[in-house]
């Protein structure tokens, strides 16, 4: 058996599904020694990284990494792995020349998924920023919600831009940034929230695609009691200025909102810790 029978020894359905992103995942975590490091580096969630760890331990036959304490340890067949992969990366790239292209000569057409809040905050600038440097660009935008896996499988969209990662180790994602949530109100209405009790005695308005989904998951009882107080329920983040208007409702929404649709509103820091806000593409 020569090296590459010995690097791909396993059954054919199962070499069938190994593809770059698996070996770059195996590699950077045999780099790193961790599955959250590698998780950062790579900016996607850590379950990403494990499902992926999953589906290589089967195509592969070997648990590639073991528990020890609080860390992970490699195999000596993920070491192995790791030095034939690195030379077969190396070789794909050699073989792969870059075809010449030419943007003031293409015409750019997608299809994405984003709600208001990433609409607003990252879409306008990126049109701005490749609009002039390519012949056409056409950009057609639908609500995200909760996005559904199948649209992307089905090549229906190019891209979906969410705080909520599809959990599916098929899908590339990555972090575009990190934010926190802050309380959104109306001071000509009511005074600031500033104590715990302030914002238990409160009552709010919200997302209705985020019903029960994060709030109710979160371990501080407080936090679950504060979403039974929603007493409004939006479909999208532009609605919320609606019923903060004028009311004595509460919003929390992410920071960066103080810039498009909430702007103009008055602002309070939590007095809580609540989880902060990734987004994904």
């Amino acid at each position: 058996m020569n090296k590459i029978d010995g690097l791909l020894f396993m059954q054919h359905e199962h070499y069938l599904e190994l593809d770059y992103r698996m070996i770059n995942t195996l590699l950077v975590v045999l780099e790193t020694g961790s599955i959250t490091a590698a998780a950062q580096q790579l900016n996607v969630t850590q379950s990403a990284v494990s499902h992926t760890i999953e589906r290589l331990r089967v195509i592969f036959h070997d648990p590639l990494f073991t528990r020890a304490g609080r860390g992970i340890v490699r195999t000596a067949r993920a070491v192995q792995l790791g030095k034939e992969l690195s030379l077969a990366v190396a070789h794909m790239r050699s073989l792969v020349q870059p075809t010449t292209f030419n943007p003031a000569q293409t015409v750019v057409d997608w299809k994405l998924a984003a709600n208001d809040f990433q609409r607003d905050l990252i879409l306008p600038e990126f049109y701005r920023r490749v609009a002039p440097q390519v012949l056409e660009f056409h950009l057609h935008i639908i609500p995200s919600e909760v996005p559904s896996i199948e649209l992307l499988r089905d090549n229906n969209l190019d891209l979906v831009l969410s705080p909520i990662c599809p959990d599916a180790p098929d899908i590339l994602q990555k972090r575009l940034f990190t934010g926190k949530s802050i309380c959104f109100f109306d001071n000509k209405i009511r005074p600031a929230p500033r104590t715990l009790a302030d914002f238990q005695q409160a009552t709010y308005v919200s997302l209705s695609f985020l019903d029960g989904k994060i709030l109710a998951n979160h371990p501080d009882e407080m936090i679950i009691d504060m979403d039974s107080k929603v007493r409004v329920r939006v479909s999208n983040f532009a609605g919320l200025a609606g019923f903060l208007r004028g009311t004595n409702l509460l919003a929390i929404a992410p920071d960066l909102m103080r810039y498009h649709a909430l702007a103009g509103f008055a602002e309070a820091a939590l007095p809580f810790a609540i989880p902060t806000l990734s987004m994904y593409m």
